[in-house]
C-alpha cells in the first residue's frame, strides 16, 4: 500500500511537472508572438519620441480664417551660369524675378482665394488667380487666357476636413491589421535566439516569412478586413479589388524577416531584412542607449547610418557609412542645418540651411545653400520668403468671376491658345528662341 502511494505521488509530481512545462512552453510561444505583434506600435511610438513628432490633432477644432501677403525672391550665384548653354540667361532672369502672392481663406465659409504673380524686372510675366467657393473652383491665368476656367465638384475643403479623419481611419486599419496578423501567424513563423548587441545579451524574436507564407498571411489579413464594416466603409470598393493569392503563382526564394532585440523587456533594436537570391538589404532602428537608423546591405554592411541625439528638443543626426563621416543634420524648432561632406581630404562640403523668424504677424523664411572647400565658402543660392498674416480676416467681396467658362466647354482653339501663350512666356523666360 505504501509502495502504491509512493508511485502515485511520483506520477502526480511528473504530471504536474509536465503541465507546468507545457504551460511555460505555451506561454512562451504566445508571449513571443504577442511581443512581435505589439512591437509595431512600440516602434511607432519610439520613432515619434526620437524625432519629437507630436500628434497634430486640433483639440479645439478651430477653423482657419486669415489673410496673408508675401514676396518670394531667389538669388543664384552668377558664376554657376554658362553662356555656351544659356544657363547664364536663366540665372540672370531668376535673380531679377519676384513672386508676389496673396491668399485669403475662411474654412467656415468654405472660401479661399489665391493671387500669385511672377515678375521679371518688375514687369508681370504671368500669374494665377484661384478662387474656391465651396465645391467650385475658378482659375484665371493672367496673360494666358482671358476668362476664369470653372471646375465643378472640386471640393478642396472636404479634403481639408477629412485629413484628420483620414489619420483616424489609418490608425483604425493599422490596428485591425495588427490584430489580424496576431491571429494568423503561428509559432512556426516565430524564431527565438540569443544574440549580443554592442556587448549586451539580448533575446532576438523574429517573424520569418518566405514569399508563399507572406502571401498567405496577406490574403488572410485582407479577408479579415473585408469582414469589418468600418473598414469596408473607409476603403469602399477598393477593398473588394484587393487580392494577393494566385494559384498559378511561382514563388521565388525571397524571404522577409522582422526582428526585435529585447534587453530587460525593452526593445533596443528593430530590424527588417529582405533576403533575395542574389542580394540582401534591410533597415534597422536602434532604440537603446544609442538612437540610430541604419540602412544595411549584404553581410550587414552599413550603407548609411544616422546617429540621433535629442537634447532639449534640439536634434542632431550624425551621418556615417562604415565609420566614414558623411556630415550632420541639425534640427531645432525654427531652423534646419545640413552639412554633407563631399571630400574629407580637400575638406569640401555642401551646406544648406532653412530658418524661420516670426515677429508679431510677420514671418521671414530663409533658405541658403553653399559649398565650402579648404576654408573658402561659395554661395550657391538663397531664397527668401517674407509674408504678413492677418488672422480673423478674409474678405472675398471684391472677387468677380462672372467672366468664366466651364472647363468642359473649352474648345480645341482655347486649349491651343493656352498652351501657346504659356510656352511663349516660359521660352522667353528661359532665353530660348522660338
Amino acid at each position: 500500500m505504501k509502495k502504491k502511494k509512493i508511485i502515485a505521488t511520483i506520477l502526480i509530481i511528473i504530471a504536474i511537472g509536465l503541465l507546468v512545462a507545457g504551460g511555460i512552453i505555451i506561454y512562451q510561444n504566445y508571449s513571443n508572438k504577442n511581443r512581435i505583434v505589439t512591437s509595431f506600435k512600440e516602434l511607432q511610438s519610439a520613432l515619434k519620441d526620437t524625432f519629437n513628432i507630436e500628434s497634430t490633432k486640433n483639440k479645439n477644432d478651430t477653423k482657419t480664417k486669415e489673410t496673408a501677403a508675401g514676396v518670394i525672391q531667389m538669388k543664384i550665384n552668377p558664376i554657376l551660369g554658362n553662356s555656351n548653354d544659356g544657363s547664364n540667361t536663366i540665372i540672370n532672369n531668376i535673380n531679377n524675378s519676384t513672386f508676389n502672392y496673396e491668399y485669403r481663406i475662411d474654412e467656415d465659409a468654405k472660401k479661399m482665394y489665391l493671387n500669385g504673380s511672377l515678375l521679371l524686372n518688375m514687369q508681370e510675366l504671368m500669374g494665377i488667380n484661384l478662387y474656391q467657393n465651396e465645391n467650385i473652383s475658378y482659375i484665371f491665368l493672367k496673360n494666358i487666357f482671358d476668362k476664369y476656367i470653372m471646375i465643378d465638384g472640386n471640393n478642396i475643403f472636404n479634403y481639408l476636413e477629412e485629413t484628420e479623419k483620414t489619420k483616424e481611419d489609418i490608425n483604425y486599419i493599422y490596428d485591425k491589421i495588427s490584430k489580424s496578423l496576431g491571429n494568423n501567424i503561428t509559432k512556426d513563423d516565430i524564431k527565438v535566439a540569443n544574440e549580443k548587441i554592442n556587448k549586451v545579451n539580448t533575446k532576438k524574436i523574429s517573424l520569418e516569412l518566405n514569399e508563399k507564407r507572406f502571401n498567405e498571411l496577406a490574403t488572410n489579413i485582407i479577408n479579415d478586413l473585408k469582414e469589418d464594416e468600418k473598414v469596408k466603409e473607409i476603403l469602399g470598393t477598393d477593398l473588394n479589388n484587393l487580392n494577393i493569392n494566385d494559384s498559378n503563382t511561382t514563388y521565388s526564394k525571397t524571404t522577409l524577416a522582422y526582428n526585435i532585440y529585447i534587453d530587460k523587456n525593452d526593445i533596443i533594436k528593430y530590424e527588417i531584412k529582405v533576403n533575395e537570391e542574389d542580394t540582401n538589404y534591410g533597415f534597422a532602428f536602434n532604440n537603446g542607449k544609442e538612437k540610430s537608423i541604419i540602412i544595411i546591405n549584404d553581410d550587414d554592411n552599413e550603407i548609411i547610418k544616422g546617429t540621433i541625439n535629442n537634447s532639449n528638443n534640439n536634434i542632431t543626426i550624425n551621418l556615417t557609412s562604415n565609420n566614414t563621416n558623411l556630415g550632420t543634420i541639425n534640427i531645432t524648432e525654427n531652423n534646419i542645418n545640413i552639412n554633407f561632406i563631399i571630400d574629407e581630404i580637400s575638406n569640401t562640403s555642401l551646406n544648406a540651411s532653412v530658418d524661420s523668424i516670426t515677429e508679431n504677424n510677420k514671418i521671414t523664411t530663409n533658405i541658403n545653400m553653399s559649398m565650402n572647400s579648404s576654408g573658402t565658402n561659395i554661395d550657391i543660392l538663397t531664397l527668401t520668403d517674407i509674408k504678413t498674416i492677418t488672422e480673423g480676416v478674409a474678405d472675398f467681396a471684391n472677387i468677380n468671376t462672372t467672366n468664366n467658362i466651364n472647363i468642359n466647354n473649352l474648345t480645341d482653339g482655347d486649349i491651343t491658345l493656352i498652351e501657346n501663350n504659356l510656352m511663349t512666356i516660359l521660352y522667353n523666360y528661359l532665353g530660348i528662341n522660338i
